[in-house]
């Protein structure tokens, strides 16, 4: 087996002229690079246990949608039958669910929070805008939900906040315009 520009060629196909579908050429690849990092992800420990917890009720669950579809699929004719395509679709979304949430488990970054006088990750930070105090933490990307109080590092407010100290004013470029904070306080 061989890879080519595009794809990956076996022997008896490429005599034939044929490449391997889409699928082997991703197998192929996902196979062959098991020990790289295909993805960077940063997870706080509770974010870390909120996707543990899903991948394992998503994983109890599964038999019980398995054992529902062999039973959708003996009520008779598959093309008439909505309880059969619903129980399809379901362990198509539990299955496809368990594999993006192995992936996120096994290659994600576990940060602690760590005691200093800077805003770093999964620091608690206040912030005064003046008018009002807002109160954030730093997580990643998955985590983030700014109605919640949890702000991304690479969102504008939280990339410019990192490294600052108790004290210090920060001017951030928001889409809104540009927004002045002074850090009121620090929590881990």
């Amino acid at each position: 087996m061989r890879v080519g520009r595009f794809a990956v060629y076996d022997k008896k196909r490429a005599s034939q002229g044929r490449r391997l579908t889409h699928f082997s050429t991703h197998r192929f690849l996902r196979y062959n690079m098991l020990m790289k990092k295909v993805i960077d992800v940063q997870l706080s420990p509770a974010g870390y246990a909120k996707l543990k917890a899903e991948y394992e009720e998503l994983a109890k669950g599964r038999p019980e949608a398995v054992v529902k579809l062999t039973t959708m699929r003996e009520m008779g004719d598959l093309s008439e039958n909505a309880g059969y395509h619903a129980a399809k679709e379901r362990l198509n979304f539990i299955d496809r669910r368990m594999r993006e949430l192995k992936i996120l488990l096994r290659f994600s970054e576990v940060i602690e929070a760590s005691d200093s006088d800077t805003v770093g990750f999964g620091s608690t930070v206040v912030l005064d805008d003046g008018e009002n105090k807002r109160e954030f933490t730093i997580v990643g990307g998955l985590e983030a939900d700014p109605l919640k109080g949890k702000l991304s590092a690479v969102s504008p407010i939280g990339a410019a906040i990192i490294g600052k100290k108790v004290g210090d004013n920060v001017k951030i470029d928001i889409p809104n315009g540009q927004v002045n904070y002074k850090i009121v306080e620090i929590k881990v």
